[in-house]
């Protein structure tokens, strides 16, 4: 018997332990209206909200979620919606002004951010609006393939090519945005540490000494596999919950000079947070990180 075979109960307790996250926000929708700590005029799903999200993913590389949120806050302070225009102004204008967040210096990609910016701004003016071009695309890996070669460090040259995969998820979460009209059968989710974890202990990895791939391209598609196994019309709603499980809570800066908010307190996770607490969970009784609750035995999966 195969591992779906043996586990349809744990697998309808993992849909539902999915299902609780139907109403969770993506970090980066928190910083745009409607969110807990807006910082941007601009709705995500608004044109240029959308825009900025792209030049969020095209930044994400080794930086906290509210710490590069407060980096592109910086440049919309100084630029406003010219910030979109990046591409056709001064070049030594944005690199002093990136210059000045010295406390970025050990970011690896502090020196690069100015031409990531500017090549994010060319894709806008040669695609246009986002969430139409991807529609007309209509074909997610098409997407994910035409922004790693389009846009600055990318992942032109990734197997994983995760900071396309990621926007292109972030679609998928926009109202009203369609996914099913981008997103095919082939198209991939980026992978996680936070669905590592999920898959070693409550996925077909739990049994295993050795990983099932080799190569990165063999690991993308292993973990997408389980992902459609758990959602086969709709695998990007898989994506929060899974990526939740014992992620820290990201905790909510107080103000734009914020760059380094303190770090959340140990076993404040997400997925504790979203589920209101170990107890609502529906794998409570197979969850070796619960918080220690006497009356609900620890079970072990087969």
């Amino acid at each position: 018997m195969t591992w779906v075979e043996r586990n349809t109960d744990q697998i309808e307790k993992i849909r539902a332990y999915v299902s609780g996250f139907r109403d969770f926000r993506p970090f980066p929708f928190e910083y745009f209206q409607g969110g807990t700590t807006p910082l941007f005029p601009l709705t995500p799903q608004s044109d240029r909200g959308t825009a900025l999200l792209l030049c969020f993913c095209a930044l994400y590389q080794n930086i906290r979620d509210e710490k590069l949120m407060r980096v592109l806050a910086y440049l919309w302070k100084e630029y406003d919606t010219d910030f979109f225009r990046l591409n056709k102004l001064p070049f030594g204008e944005l690199q002093a002004r990136i210059a000045r967040l010295t406390d970025l210096e050990g970011w690896e990609l502090w020196t690069k951010v100015p031409g990531i910016l500017r090549s994010a701004c060319d894709f806008f003016f040669r695609h246009g609006k986002l969430v139409p071009w991807a529609h007309g695309q209509a074909d997610g890996e098409a997407c994910v393939r035409i922004m790693a070669e389009e846009i600055f460090l990318m992942g032109k040259t990734s197997a994983l090519r995760s900071k396309p995969r990621y926007f292109l998820w972030l679609l998928t979460q926009l109202p009203d945005a369609e996914p099913a009209r981008f997103w095919t059968p082939a198209t991939l989710l980026p992978i996680t540490r936070g669905h590592l974890r999920f898959l070693r202990e409550f996925g077909p990895l739990k049994t295993r000494k050795i990983a099932p791939w080799i190569t990165p391209e063999e690991k993308l598609a292993y973990v997408n596999r389980f992902f459609r196994m758990l959602a086969p019309d709709q695998p990007w709603t898989v994506y929060s919950a899974l990526d939740a499980y014992l992620r820290p809570s990201t905790p909510k800066p107080k103000s734009i000079q914020t760059l380094f908010p303190a770090e959340p307190p140990d076993k404040n996770w997400l997925c504790r947070q979203v589920q209101g607490g170990c107890l609502q969970c529906p794998l409570v009784a197979i969850c070796p990180n619960r918080e220690e609750i006497e009356s609900v035995p620890l079970k072990t999966p087969l």
